[in-house]
């Protein structure tokens, strides 16, 4: 009909698509925030990681490649299955093990977020993995294998030969991936110790 005119209404489309941007923007900070490589801060909790480990006997830039790889440095962690905090603790498994290995009571999961608390028994763990396997050559290697997929499998991956490679014995192909994720960075570490010294 002539002399009827519609109401232009363009403000309420480019709301709603701006509307739309932004969200897809802020979803893509928030992943590049919490998954990115190029955003972790691994030098974060330094003192604290240094401690702990010498604590328990192991190298601290072990521990930094570990957790790396488990939580990204962010103590507010929780794992599919429930692991929490930096080190990304079972408090089930790991903590209840270190609670009786230590005769204290086992810590609420809640408790697990404190950063000293979490590596305190990350690190125990670790280095309790590490005594296990002390007469292997890839020690490390199963001691990995074991915080990622536990004890008995750990031991299925053992090689027949102390002196033998554990990677390839490693059936889970996930787990082979965290082992070889943690290794490749724990190496980087200790190249970039050596060349700040040199």
């Amino acid at each position: 009909m002539a002399g009827i005119k519609r109401s232009k209404s363009p403000g309420i489309r480019k709301i709603l698509l701006l509307a739309a941007w932004l969200v897809m923007l802020l979803s893509a900070a928030y992943y590049l925030y919490e998954y990115s490589d190029f955003v972790v801060d691994d030098t974060k909790f330094a003192n604290e990681i240094r401690e702990a480990a010498a604590k328990h006997g192991i190298d601290s830039r072990l521990v930094r490649a570990l957790i790396y790889e488990e939580s990204r440095f962010r103590p507010g962690a929780v794992g599919k299955a429930g692991e929490v905090g930096l080190m990304q603790i079972m408090p089930k498994r790991a903590a209840a093990d270190w609670a009786k290995a230590n005769n204290v009571p086992c810590p609420e999961p809640g408790v697990l977020f404190s950063p000293r608390i979490n590596l305190e028994i990350g690190c125990w763990y670790l280095s309790d993995g590490l005594r296990r396997f002390k007469d292997y050559k890839s020690a490390v290697e199963l001691a990995l294998a074991r915080y990622n997929a536990g004890l008995s499998r750990a031991n299925k991956w053992k090689p027949a030969d102390k002196q033998g490679a554990v990677i390839d014995n490693i059936t889970i192909a996930s787990t082979r991936k965290y082992v070889k994720n943690i290794m490749e960075r724990y190496r980087r570490y200790c190249r970039e110790s050596e060349n700040r010294k040199n």
